[in-house]
């Protein structure tokens, strides 16, 4: 493993990734590849990748989690996988599209079905407008009253880069910023 991973139960998701389907497999080469840091951190609410650290931060699962909630943690770490094999700085609704694809697609490899987010971008296209709108509006009501709510209302439908990322860029950072101040409404 070249994945830099010390989080016990993290290991073991990894683990479950490498021994997976096909896509799942793909994702954990990925986090090898890159010798991808993942950290467990209860400050988190969810996951985080940081490309320009190449480092995961995810959310740590329960002691008490059920089979159907480790795999549905194991996808989030896939969903983060994703986030590193695009190696963008920047987010964007095309690249969370991508993303929550994946995560919907290891959740079936795990014989998890992943509900909403299933139903909500596993049949999008990234490539296309139309979708990436449609994306948009099921992120911001998916995740509406969270802090991942704030970050996402506030990312370009495609995916910006070189130059033209900068405005983005700043963008999502007072996004993440306002985010870390608020708390999310449950």
């Amino acid at each position: 493993m070249n994945a830099r991973i010390d989080d016990l139960n993290a290991i073991k998701a990894y683990e479950s990734l490498r021994a997976g389907g096909a896509r799942s497999r793909e994702l954990a080469d990925v986090l090898d590849y890159h010798k991808t840091r993942v950290y467990v951190t209860p400050r988190i609410l969810g996951g985080l990748t940081l490309n320009f650290i190449n480092t995961i931060f995810m959310m740590p699962l329960r002691a008490d989690a059920s089979d159907c909630e480790y795999k549905q943690w194991v996808a989030l770490l896939a969903h983060e996988a994703c986030h590193v094999e695009q190696r963008f700085w920047v987010d964007s609704v095309e690249q969370e599209t991508r993303a929550y694809t994946a995560q919907a697609l290891v959740g079936d490899e795990l014989g998890i079905d992943l509900g909403h987010i299933k139903r909500a971008f596993f049949d999008l296209n990234p490539a296309r407008a139309q979708d990436l709108v449609r994306a948009r509006a099921a992120l911001i009501t998916l995740f509406a009253g969270t802090p991942a709510g704030i970050v996402y209302a506030s990312l370009p439908l495609f995916q910006p880069t070189g130059v033209r990322a900068l405005l983005p860029a700043l963008r999502e950072s007072f996004a993440v910023l306002r985010a870390g101040f608020s708390r999310p409404r449950i």
